[in-house]
């Protein structure tokens, strides 16, 4: 199994790059809107003892708009336009002969980010020969906006599928976002919402 997800990442998604259509999204009960486009490229794909590492570079631009109290945007609550590099590690365990692996930001150009000591556990790893899924999960909160200079503390879950359109690769990104206390960690399903976030190879 290692060796056949390695090849389909080697063959159909490495150094290709992808483009994320433009996601809107509301935030803080309606207060805020964002908007959300970007350009990726996943690269280093190198095997380990056990597995397999690579990292995924995205360039982005993302806005998020004050909204008033018709819902016209206003002013700019916050600005997470860069380019981030994020790397993948995944490695089968004997005890189970499963895949499994953690995602984590290593290095960004975007400022007053959210991704610094943010790490998400990846699981369920299944690959039937034509398209790649697996899930994640952050572990421990991260912030999130709801005004300015306001945050909340919040995980983002996630199932990701890579497949071939038409021979050209498509990444998609499903997120689930939950309110978490930051002293029991207790999640619960957060009223902001965020649409499915679909790249395509160009």
């Amino acid at each position: 199994m290692n060796n056949k997800i390695f090849h389909f990442l080697e063959n159909s998604l490495i150094n290709k790059k992808l483009v994320t259509d433009e996601v809107v999204y509301t935030l803080g009960n309606g207060k805020l809107e964002g908007i959300y486009n970007d350009q990726m490229i996943f690269s280093n794909l190198v095997k380990t003892e056990n597995g397999f590492k690579f990292n995924m570079t995205t360039l982005t631009h993302e806005l998020i708009y004050n909204l008033d109290e018709k819902g016209v945007r206003t002013t700019i609550a916050k600005d997470y336009t860069g380019t981030s590099v994020f790397c993948y590690e995944l490695a089968m365990r004997k005890s189970t002969n499963h895949l499994t692996g953690y995602m984590h930001c290593v290095s960004t150009t975007v400022l007053n980010q959210t991704m610094e000591a943010v790490v998400y556990g990846i699981f369920d790893v299944i690959f039937d020969g034509k398209e790649l899924c697996w899930r994640e999960n952050q572990l421990l909160y991260r912030d999130n906006p709801i005004g300015e200079d306001k945050y909340k503390p919040v995980a983002f879950d996630s199932k990701v599928r890579i497949y071939l359109d038409n021979g050209k690769v498509v990444y998609e990104y499903l997120p689930i976002l939950w309110d978490v206390n930051p002293r029991t960690l207790e999640k619960r399903l957060s009223k902001d919402d965020y649409p499915p976030y679909i790249s395509k190879e160009v």
